[in-house]
């Protein structure tokens, strides 16, 4: 209101001048007849301009109403679905089908969200792509095509028809045009919304301010699903903890017994005898008991080792042959880093990672397939813990089965496995992930059904005040 009676004064304004010039060089300035003429020619001057100017400002206040109608819409809707109990990825899909169904400009409903994985986007839902362009858009590294711009700026991205910043193209592509919003939560990306719009859309700041707000509102929904994630996963892992802490002690005692009444037992026997050699059945199966309750106790945190610094690049090397002989029937492959990779960490629980990654992936590959583990380092952030690390990275892929989004959910809990009754405990990845995160780093995992699953970990790199201890 305040802009449009500063407008309106203006015109007033410059009325008033026009019609002074003019009746000035009229001669009639100082004569009665000017005195009259003078507010009736104003008014008539004034008139038009103050009419368009009434009229545009109706036309934005009805816009204006509409985007509110439309962001309130929005808002019960993504409010709504975030109360129901759903998975990441059938959330962010009830998500955008909101914002493609009351969206207030002109879209060609068909869009996508991303969340971030590690330093680059990942697609977790869209509407309107074809296999093709689902397959190209899967993985976008900052920088690339419209939404890595978003990405890699923090800012919007706006195309109204397809141009030279459209890295992704395909065959029989249609023209169109692009809003790129990133969502952001504490400042950091944490994904991008990308909303296609019809060709030769113009940009509109009301349009932006809008799609800010509902990015907004799908940071805070995300972030909340994740601490309520977070905390119910503490939860369950304390409880957890505990218990796995109880068996690990009470199971230690009991194999203790046997070990000792079997020894005792074999050290009365013939060596050559039949129930010798049961007697030595009995000790392996007290030696897996053992390697269980030595799992369970680590899963418990209740095993501690001292750290120290060494190369990880030998480390993997070393396991290299090992790897070969458990891995028979499936191609494995090395590519380690040119130079040293110095971590402070318990060289025997990493070496552990590796092989429980691998017997995984041998699992996930009955019929033979590929499986290699690379090193490198680098400095990158991570969005979910809002953290930087000057990492030693550690990428273990295979070519297997792969998980569906259900199963990547739940991957690191406790005693989850897809496996078969006895083929299993479930502790696996979840003992990756707490060596992992015992050792300051971190673990992200990618999979696709059918083509294979990637673990990303990042270990912090050893200063030197480390390398001197």
């Amino acid at each position: 209101m305040k802009k449009l009676l500063i407008k309106a004064a203006v015109i007033l304004l410059l009325s008033e001048a026009a019609v002074m010039v003019f009746l000035w060089y009229s001669g009639i300035a100082h004569r009665p007849i000017g005195i009259i003429l003078d507010p009736l020619l104003m008014a008539l001057v004034a008139l038009v301009p103050i009419y368009f100017l009434l009229r545009a400002e109706r036309r934005a206040m009805a816009r204006r109403e509409l985007l509110d109608s439309k962001l309130n819409r929005i808002v019960d809707g993504l409010w709504s679905a975030s109360l129901h109990t759903l998975s990441e990825t059938e959330l962010l899909a009830t998500i955008l089908k909101e914002i493609l169904e009351n969206s207030p400009f002109s879209t060609v409903h068909k869009g996508a969200i991303f969340l971030t994985e590690g330093d680059r986007l990942v697609l977790k839902t869209q509407e309107g792509f074809g296999e093709e362009q689902r397959g190209m858009c899967r993985e976008v590294e900052p920088g690339r095509c419209l939404c890595g711009r978003a990405l890699e700026t923090g800012e919007p991205i706006f195309a109204p028809a397809v141009d030279g910043r459209h890295d992704n193209e395909f065959r029989g592509m249609a023209p169109h045009g692009h809003y790129c919003f990133p969502i952001k939560s504490a400042g950091s990306v944490i994904g991008v919304l990308n909303l296609y719009l019809e060709a030769g859309h113009a940009r509109d700041a009301a349009e932006e301010r809008f799609l800010t707000s509902v990015c907004a509102i799908i940071a805070r929904i995300l972030e909340g699903k994740k601490l309520e994630r977070s905390l119910f996963r503490m939860q369950k892992t304390e409880a957890l903890n505990r218990f796995a802490a109880g068996i690990a002690h009470d199971l230690n005692n009991i194999l203790g017994a046997i070990r000792g009444f079997s020894d005792v037992a074999a050290r009365c026997l013939p060596p050559d005898s039949e129930t010798s050699s049961d007697m030595k059945e009995i000790s392996a199966a007290v030696d897996r008991g053992a390697d269980l309750t030595r799992r369970l106790r680590l899963f418990a945190r209740q095993e501690t080792e001292t750290p120290e610094v060494f190369d990880l690049n030998l480390t993997v090397d070393g396991l290299g042959g090992i790897l070969r002989r458990v891995m028979s029937g499936v191609s494995v492959e090395l590519r380690l880093a040119g130079g040293p990779l110095r971590v402070k960490a318990v060289r025997g629980q990493l070496e552990q990672v590796v092989m429980n990654l691998a017997a995984n992936a041998r699992d996930a590959m009955p019929g033979g397939g590929a499986f290699s583990v690379e090193t490198g380092a680098r400095e990158l952030c991570f969005t979910a813990s809002k953290r930087c690390l000057n990492a030693a990275w550690l990428t273990v892929s295979d070519t297997g089965q792969g998980m569906t989004e259900e199963q990547l959910d739940r991957v690191f809990e406790p005693f989850y496995t897809t496996k078969g009754a006895g083929e299993g405990t479930g502790l696996g990845l979840a003992v990756v992930q707490g060596i992992v995160q015992q050792h300051g780093g971190e673990i992200l995992v990618r999979s696709v059904p059918g083509k294979g699953t990637t673990f990303d970990i990042y270990l912090p790199l050893a200063d030197d005040k480390e390398e001197g201890r």
